[in-house]
């Protein structure tokens, strides 16, 4: 599996195609799936994970949340920490990981 780390807008699917073509792609990007906000973010993480690996898919999406900003609104902190440690456990999981900006692919693993 190959995860693709990007911000919004920042041509990941353009550079996925065009990179790795024939291989299957994730409809959702891992930052647009649904959760509950109670309970563990430890558990939740990895749940998500889970969810996001049950889809079978070559290559998934995750956009970078926040870069250090912390949001003021409570869920929107859980959501970009559920989203970051999500992306470390797949990072992990990943044969390769890939950062794209302005549509330009660096592999860090």
């Amino acid at each position: 599996m190959t995860l693709i780390l990007s911000g919004k807008y920042q041509g990941e699917e353009d550079f996925a195609r065009k990179q790795f073509p024939g291989l299957t792609f994730s409809e959702k990007n891992v930052s647009d799936f649904s959760y509950d906000i109670s309970g563990d973010i430890d558990a939740a993480a990895s749940e998500l994970a889970s969810r996001v690996l049950s889809e079978k898919k070559d290559v998934i999406f995750c956009h970078i949340m926040g870069c250090g900003v912390v949001p003021v609104d409570e869920r929107q902190r859980f959501h970009a920490e559920l989203v970051g440690r999500t992306s470390c456990i797949l990072a992990e999981k990943a044969d390769e990981v890939w950062v794209v900006r302005a549509g330009i692919g660096s592999r860090i693993k």
